[in-house]
């Protein structure tokens, strides 16, 4: 940074500081060089004019009535002037006649060269300037003769010349004040345009352009802060969007984990039963063994199948769930009579296990949910609470409203699960019996797909261990009834 501003003020104010003084000492020469002539020019033609403006005056006029005229004329030109006639003989001479022509060799008029010729110019040394014209005064003819001295201007000429030094060292003064200020006025804006600039090629858009000047600098400030705003937008949209994508990367990548583990465990799960079915047959075709009683083993192979269709359906289920587009199909339903129904419907699966069913349900609740969707969660749910509590144990089933939210809570008694399974349990084909029958354990889908569910039409849930036993509690919007 030092560099650059050392070399854009350097530049600046050598070049500036070289003009001032080219232009100064150009004006200087021209004055000392060009000004004396320059004067005698002007001195010999204004005095020329006035002459002849002078004979033209005095024409109609006497001498004697001419004389105020001829003195204004003398003083007016700083001029000495004297009038002779025809004879040589001096009719009128002005006051400063004498003190002009001291030192001139000669005074008297060249009457045969006026006479020859209107108007007779000469300077003589030193530097006097002579006029000599035919006058006419009421029409008798006179010789005028008038005198001017030029030496004052260059005496002028020699004291400029005397005073050089000193001018030539102001003029190199003033040459450094200007440069430097000028240099300022332009450079200094530029360094700090190019200090934002920098900052802005490192990513760093904290500055600003403060220059409120109109000229071509301020607008190069303002593009400058406009670029600036909108590089900002950008790239701080352009982060945005590749967190964005990063998170959907990371989510793709884990759902492909999870689409490869499921199917691996799906292949697993069929392959099994498909083995069995295999099995069975091919020993009821040989009539191996006890497989010679067909009847009993062609029963069996059914049930195995039904397990299969079953196990299908569920993954047709999670597959319509997982779809991008899916969204489920809200009605208004009334979750009072729905949960009553569920229940009424595994009464018989209660009875088989001499159940204590209490059902604590507020009537006339309402939400806005898919009903297919939700009988199946809530079935899944009341079923597995059936399923895994001890014989004569008690299911409770509880539906009420709580602040924003509609809860319904599921317990039944008299079970713990273990904190390292509760994690797992929503996972798919997992089950807390490791045996994997499909008669004590299921398919470990029934929760997942309980899962999918209650997040596809936003609602919160969680499985616990309480002092009673394990209790599923979920809570529908309130929002979601209106």
């Amino acid at each position: 940074m030092h560099d650059l501003k050392r070399s854009i003020t350097f530049k600046i104010f050598l070049i500036t500081s070289a003009l001032l003084a080219l232009s100064a000492c150009f004006i200087y020469l021209l004055f000392y060089f060009w000004l004396p002539s320059y004067y005698y020019k002007y001195k010999i033609d204004h005095l020329n004019e006035g002459a002849n403006e002078l004979v033209t005056a005095v024409k109609p006029l006497s001498l004697f009535e001419a004389k105020e005229i001829l003195d204004r004329f003398s003083q007016k030109h700083n001029i000495s002037m004297a009038i002779w006639d025809l004879d040589g003989n001096v009719v009128y001479i002005s006051p400063a006649f004498f003190r002009v022509i001291k030192g001139v060799t000669s005074v008297e008029p060249d009457l045969d060269s006026a006479l020859s010729s209107d108007t007779l110019e000469t300077v003589s040394k030193p530097r006097i300037y002579t006029i000599q014209k035919t006058i006419r005064f009421q029409g008798e003819e006179y010789i005028a003769t008038i005198r001017a001295t030029l030496q004052p201007i260059d005496e002028v000429s020699n004291v400029i010349f005397m005073f050089m030094p000193y001018i030539g060292a102001m003029i190199l003064l003033v040459s450094i004040i200007g440069a430097s200020l000028y240099a300022k006025v332009i450079a200094h804006p530029l360094l700090r345009i190019n200090q934002i600039a920098k900052r802005m090629a490192k990513l760093d858009f904290s500055r600003k352009c403060e220059t409120d000047s109109e000229d071509e600098i301020g607008e190069l400030s303002r593009s400058l802060n406009e670029l600036s705003y909108n590089l900002e937008k950008t790239m701080s949209e352009l982060k945005k969007a590749n967190e964005q994508l990063k998170d959907d990367i990371q989510k793709e990548r884990e759902m492909e984990a999870k689409r490869r583990e499921f199917i691996a465990t799906i292949s697993h799960e069929l392959k099994s039963p498909i083995t069995a079915v295999k099995g069975q047959l091919e020993a009821m075709i040989h009539r191996i063994g006890v497989y010679r009683d067909r009847d009993k083993y062609l029963k069996r192979s059914f049930e195995i199948v039904q397990d299969m269709e079953k196990l299908v359906n569920e993954m047709v289920e999670i597959s319509k769930l997982d779809m991008v587009d899916f969204s489920p199909q809200r009605k208004r339903v009334n979750l009072s009579q729905m949960l009553q129904s569920i229940i009424k419907n595994l009464e018989y699966f209660s009875q088989e296990k001499h159940l204590d069913l209490k059902n604590e349900i507020e009537e006339e609740i309402y939400v806005y949910v898919d009903e297919k969707l939700i009988r199946k969660a809530i079935s899944n749910v009341i079923n597995n609470a059936m399923k895994y509590s001890r014989e004569g144990a008690q299911v409770i089933t509880r539906l009420y409203p709580e602040g924003q939210a509609i809860t319904l809570e599921v317990l039944n008694s008299g079970v713990h699960i273990e904190e390292k399974d509760l994690v797992n349990l929503f996972k798919p084909f997992y089950r807390v019996e490791k045996s994997r029958n499909r008669s004590t354990g299921g398919s470990g889908l029934g929760l997942f797909i309980v899962k999918r569910i209650l997040e596809v039409h936003g609602v919160d849930y969680s499985l616990t261990n309480t002092k009673e036993g394990v209790v599923f509690v979920m809570h529908f919007p309130r929002e979601a009834d209106r």
